[in-house]
């Protein structure tokens, strides 16, 4: 009888870890910690000249290539994380993309709220991770993007299509759009989600 009540319980407790690691909260986006520097981004870039709004679409993620950029699984953003060379804002975006012939198109899902970021207090080693509280839903395949004119969120040190740019601004509820240009600098931020 002992025994048999020791199986069920190590049984029920096997259950209950799996739930939980089912639900365990999982990250997207850059991969962020206080050795990544926001190189050449102490001033803020615009996008366009001159700086004009745009929405700023992560299309490699810094430290997580090869489809580190794209949510892996449904769920909700609980936090948004980023590293900052110098103060902004900007207007937190859910959107869809991929490339085309000619390039890229992306489409806006939803809005997320207006993160405001203070950037580094000092310029060196270790690098300050701003973190903060969200609530937005996310689909497998959706992207991290941002509206805003101009932003330090980034790492300059490379070249290629890391973030795409489009002008105007996408807007959720309209389909897609083609870019207007690419940079080569990462966008440093992440998505720490809660699985649905």
């Amino acid at each position: 009888m002992l025994i048999r009540l020791f199986l069920v319980t190590v049984v029920c407790a096997a259950f209950a870890a799996l739930a939980a690691s089912a639900r365990a909260t999982f990250m997207f986006g850059s991969k962020l910690d206080t050795t990544v520097q926001p190189s050449n981004a102490e001033s803020p870039h615009p996008c366009g000249h001159p700086a004009r709004p745009c929405t700023w679409v992560m299309n490699e993620a810094y430290g997580r290539p090869d489809g580190g950029h794209k949510a892996p699984k449904p769920g909700t953003i609980t936090k948004i994380r980023l590293i900052a060379g110098d103060a902004g804002s900007f207007r937190l975006q859910i959107v869809r993309a991929h490339a085309t012939p000619g390039g890229f198109e992306a489409k806006a899902v939803r809005n997320g709220p207006r993160i405001e970021y203070k950037g580094q207090p000092d310029p060196n080693e270790p690098f300050k991770v701003e973190t903060f509280s969200v609530h937005v839903h996310v689909s497998k395949g959706d992207r991290l993007a941002i509206k805003a004119k101009k932003t330090s969120t980034l790492r300059c040190s490379s070249g290629g299509p890391n973030t795409l740019l489009f002008d105007p601004p996408l807007v959720p509820g309209q389909g897609y759009k083609d870019d207007f240009d690419t940079d080569g600098c990462w966008m440093l931020i992440e998505a720490v989600v809660q699985p649905s």
